[in-house]
């Protein structure tokens, strides 16, 4: 459900990989004076299994992680890191991510550069990895996506749970422009519903002051390993959740109000 309405409010709902990529890098394509001709460079790392002292092979996700890197332009540079097998740990995978892009950088760091990692055809999620970067040429830093976006991210906490708040905001070729608020609260242990509930309502209401719309989740995981967090499951199979309209103050789910704010 999530990452359905994040997908719906940045505008990325059901588009294509390829276009998503050239709306992100839109400004890219402007600095270049239009779109460059493909190219593509592959480079296969497979590196030669372990062995321990007993002879027994160490031939594993962790010691011998399988995966593909290309980079192409598609409108805009990206680097694909492609996993094979079975994916190793977030850990392992972010750093992979990284040095891979690394790598892309210091072959050619005119230009922006973004990662798309997938195992074999599916794109990783958020508790596989800790998310795509991309290379900034402008600055000559290496950001997180959100970084990149300009999301604004805080924290807080409560006696129970933990708080991340983002402030999103739509893409530059989506219209209308608009902004909005992102909670998920984490908590170290399986809550009861209404504990979950409430703690969206009361989050929720911190933040009204904002005067924008709000979509509020429960998770449960360490607040500091954010792959470990996984959404609370609701008696219906959907997800703990809740949105907020601020034109007319009512916190709802699935159309149906749990309260009207003051």
């Amino acid at each position: 459900m999530s990452a359905i309405r994040k997908r719906q409010r940045s505008g990325w709902w059901c588009k294509p990989w390829a276009i998503v990529v050239s709306t992100l890098l839109s400004a890219i394509l402007v600095a270049c004076g239009g779109v460059r001709p493909r190219h593509e460079t592959r480079e296969k790392r497979e590196s030669v299994p372990l062995v321990a002292r007993d002879g027994a092979s160490t031939d594993s996700p962790e010691s011998n992680p399988k995966f593909e890197v290309s980079v192409e332009d598609v409108g805009g540079r990206v680097c694909h890191i492609i996993f094979a097998g079975k994916l190793p740990s977030p850990a392992t995978v972010d750093k992979i991510v990284r040095e891979s892009l690394e790598t892309a950088v210091q072959k050619d760091s005119s230009q922006d550069i973004l990662t798309a990692t997938s195992l074999g055809d599916e794109d990783l999620d958020n508790s596989q990895y800790s998310g795509e970067l991309v290379y900034k040429s402008a600055e000559k830093k290496i950001l997180t996506f959100d970084e990149y976006h300009g999301v604004k991210t805080s924290t807080s906490s409560a006696p129970s749970y933990s708080v991340q708040i983002k402030e999103d905001h739509t893409y530059p070729s989506i219209t209308p422009a608009r902004n909005w608020l992102i909670l998920t609260i984490v908590f170290p242990k399986t809550p009861s519903r209404e504990i979950a509930y409430d703690a969206i309502l009361t989050e929720i209401q911190k933040v009204t002051n904002r005067g924008l719309d709000v979509d509020a989740y429960v998770s449960i995981g360490d607040k500091n390993v954010k792959t470990s967090w996984n959404q609370m499951r609701d008696n219906d199979g959907a997800y703990v959740f809740a949105n907020y309209d601020s034109a007319t103050k009512k916190v709802t789910r699935k159309d149906k109000v749990l309260k009207k704010l003051r």
